[in-house]
């Protein structure tokens, strides 16, 4: 339903600093930066769906559909201005339930 490609590259992209696992033996970050992503894609869409609109809800899955990563990202961006410091609420919070 989320733009998986797209909301996995922004999370990757900071996560093991975020979580602080940058000296951890590559085979363990990894794990945890599946996990980590796996959970926040899931709490991130859904506060998503609670933020948008009615008619925005139905112009996303449309978009969501469609699988174009920068519509996706665009139409997010545009219509929830606070999805950046949704993605930092999530992420610490990951990082409190993980480490």
């Amino acid at each position: 339903m989320f733009g998986q490609n797209a909301l996995q590259n922004i999370l990757k992209q900071n996560l093991v600093k975020i979580l602080g696992i940058e000296k951890m033996p590559e085979e363990q970050k990894n794990t945890i930066v599946e996990k980590a992503i796996e959970i926040i894609q899931k709490k991130i869409a859904s506060r998503v769906m609670e933020e948008l609109k009615d008619e925005d809800k139905n112009e996303f899955i449309k978009i969501s559909e469609g699988k174009n990563q920068m519509a996706i990202a665009i139409f997010l961006q545009k219509k929830i201005p606070n999805l950046n410091k949704i993605f930092m609420e999530e992420m610490t919070k990951i990082k409190q339930e993980l480490i």
